[in-house]
């Protein structure tokens, strides 16, 4: 068995920047945890591997001029990929935005299940006798993308831009297509994908939103309205006594981010300009 961790290096995103976001998985360990059972593999999809650390192994892009929108190049990863193509192999689409914090291994390490089956599905999936039935007779694949448990009043559901996750080349259906790529692959991606969308547990993940304390303060609101009423049952570190913390503590002794949350996604909010070391909570917690 095997676990990808795949980033896209897209045009404007420096070496240093995967780099960085390589070195906070190594930080919690995540090769050292499952060694001896579990191999990881570090992978960039990229144009020029220039800078990149030798333990981050380049997937060349192959370069199309009818790709008006860079993200398509993705669809790469699911066809044409020895490396990735492995029977048990769980590979990750990361995006460089999203921050591991404590505990984030056991959500990345835990197996993908093979079209197809269920023998491998994670605990909670709330899927009846009937539809496991539907997945077998039918080969049907998995993907697994971040569940919203937030409201910010966009109809998008679909984070698989954040974090995606699919076993082998299980895909691979998706690779081939005749589509307008100045449009959103995650779009297409969401609407064309014929399989089970396994979700993530309730607040795993979680936005944080870049010098914008008005809305992580909504976030904890909506955190307390939504998310809380589901404890104890689905609180799952742990640290029991740290069930009762904030989404995001500003102001705690010793809190920072409650242990529910196991990734967090700094959002610009669509200002690309926006560095998160100029966010002093982000850069003291999350980078």
């Amino acid at each position: 068995m095997a676990t990808n961790i795949i980033m896209h290096q897209k045009d404007g995103v420096s070496s240093d920047i995967i780099n960085d976001s390589f070195v906070r998985l190594l930080k919690y360990r995540i090769k050292k945890i499952s060694e001896g059972y579990n191999k990881v593999n570090f992978y960039c999809l990229t144009k020029d591997a220039t800078g990149l650390l030798p333990e981050i192994i380049q997937i060349p892009i192959r370069e199309d001029e009818n790709v008006v929108n860079e993200d398509w190049y993705i669809l790469q990863l699911l066809d044409n990929q020895p490396q990735l193509a492995i029977d048990h192999c769980k590979n990750i689409l990361w995006n460089p935005r999203l921050m591991p914090l404590d505990l984030c291994q056991t959500a990345m390490l835990f197996g993908m299940p093979m079209k197809g089956t269920t023998d491998n599905l994670p605990e909670g999936h709330g899927l009846d006798i009937e539809t496991r039935q539907t997945i077998e007779d039918n080969a049907l694949p998995f993907m697994e993308t971040p569940t919203k448990w937030w409201d910010d009043g966009k109809d998008n559901t679909f984070l698989a831009h954040w974090y995606m996750a699919w076993c082998g080349d299980d895909l691979r259906q998706l690779q081939s297509h005749s589509e307008d790529t100045s449009g959103s692959v995650w779009e297409y991606i969401e609407s064309n994908f014929k399989g089970v969308v396994l979700p993530t547990k309730i607040a795993q993940m979680s936005p944080y939103y870049l010098n914008d304390k008005e809305k992580n303060v909504d976030l904890n609101a909506q955190y307390e309205e939504k998310v809380r009423p589901h404890f104890p049952a689905e609180f799952y570190p742990p640290q029991v006594e740290e069930m009762d913390a904030e989404l995001y503590s500003y102001d705690h002794e010793w809190r920072d981010v409650t242990p529910q949350v196991r990734f967090v996604y700094l959002d610009d909010q669509g200002d690309s300009t926006m560095e998160p070391q100029s966010d002093m909570y982000a850069r003291l917690w999350f980078l």
